[in-house]
């Protein structure tokens, strides 16, 4: 991996883990814990620039844990692993946060 490679995924797994950290947050603090229905959000107090509106903050959790694994897989790969496999792998892995959602396909799942 290249030192700006490095840098990247640094920049990104810190992004995910603030995501991570403000969603367990509205979960720990959520006054329902209607998954399809909580309209709520954080205090601005608690960090203006990254508020998550609670809509959905399970399906943030599960986007931050794709995004994880996309950088996981990042890091295992190599030079012959293909493009459109590569991108198929992300595409599946983007989708998975959205598992429960009724246009889902399950050959999708990984």
């Amino acid at each position: 991996m290249t030192e700006a490679s490095t840098a990247l995924v640094e920049f990104l797994l810190a992004r995910i883990e603030e995501d991570k950290r403000i969603a367990w947050l509205v979960a720990s603090e959520s006054p329902t814990t209607d998954t399809g229905f909580c309209v709520w959000a954080t205090q601005f107090a608690f960090d203006p620039e990254r508020m998550i509106v609670a809509i959905d903050y399970q399906r943030v959790l599960a986007e931050c844990t794709a995004k994880r694994r996309i950088i996981d897989a990042f890091r295992a790969a190599t030079p012959s692993t293909t493009t459109a496999e590569t991108l198929e792998a992300v595409l599946r892995e983007l989708a998975s946060a959205h598992a429960d959602h009724h246009d889902y396909q399950e050959d999708w799942r990984i």
